[in-house]
């Protein structure tokens, strides 16, 4: 049963790994026994990422790469990294993304929308681009979407279209990639309360009590970045092998 979910001998790369959903997947893929490339901007939060797993030693081991996931080049490079250090490439995340800024479409400056599908959406196309390339045996990609994907949320018009446009890229990626032996997935994390979230939403730990009151959650809590990578470890192992083109719903209702 656990050989299902062993990642042994497997080499991972996971966008935005500094903090948050991105550490946790970095952390339970490399637990899996996955030797993990960490990938992110700052470059101080995914070598925290990569010397922690390093020091628990328990599973793959890890390094890091600082990577803007907007520019073609920087993805190209992080793929390379990958498979010049570990010499093979199986599993990727697009897990790099959000948006701070919150407006009315009509009010939106163009920048921020230009802005918001390149880290979100873009970002995916050059990060499956750069793979696939690499993964001449098969492999596993799974992008991080969002209910927002789903929901519409005034204000954040701008993340939904991106996020709704992964969706879609999964979709008829599986279909073309399917035979070379390459799944593809999203996942559609609920509200996980990150420090990214915080930020954008101006949100304190006092405010998620009368919030969860508000949602009224099935599973009874708010997500945690474990429950996410928990999911990502599913959509990457051999438990899933049958399953592609799939937008998962990781949000503690239905």
């Amino acid at each position: 049963m656990i050989d299902l979910y062993s990642l042994e001998g497997k080499t991972a790369v996971i966008t935005g790994a500094g903090r948050g959903i991105g550490e946790g997947i970095a952390t339970l893929l490399a637990e899996a026994g996955a030797n993990v490339v960490c990938a992110a901007r700052s470059t101080d939060e995914i070598e925290q990422t990569a010397k922690a797993i390093n020091y628990a030693n328990s599973g793959g081991r890890a390094i890091f790469q600082k990577t803007d996931v907007s520019r073609e080049e920087d993805m190209d490079a992080l793929a390379q990294r990958a498979v010049d250090e570990f010499g093979r490439l199986d599993v990727w995340v697009n897990n790099a993304g959000g948006s701070l800024v919150s407006a009315p479409l009509a009010e939106l400056p163009l920048e921020e929308w230009d802005k918001t599908l390149a880290v979100n959406l873009t970002s995916v196309f050059f990060g499956v681009r750069a793979a696939v390339r690499h993964m001449k045996d098969g492999g596993a990609i799974v992008n991080t979407s969002s209910m927002a994907a789903e929901e519409p949320f005034a204000g954040s018009g701008h993340y939904s279209a991106a996020k709704a446009g992964v969706n879609m890229l999964t979709k008829t990626l599986a279909h073309e990639l399917g035979p070379q032996g390459i799944r593809v997935n999203s996942v559609m994390p609920g509200f996980v309360p990150t420090r990214t979230v915080k930020e954008a939403l101006s949100m304190e730990d006092e405010d998620f009590g009368p919030l969860l009151e508000q949602l009224k959650l099935p599973a009874g809590r708010l997500g945690t970045p474990q429950d996410i990578a928990a999911c990502v470890l599913y959509l990457v192992s051999p438990a899933s092998e049958w399953v592609t083109g799939q937008c998962l719903r990781i949000a503690g209702t239905h």
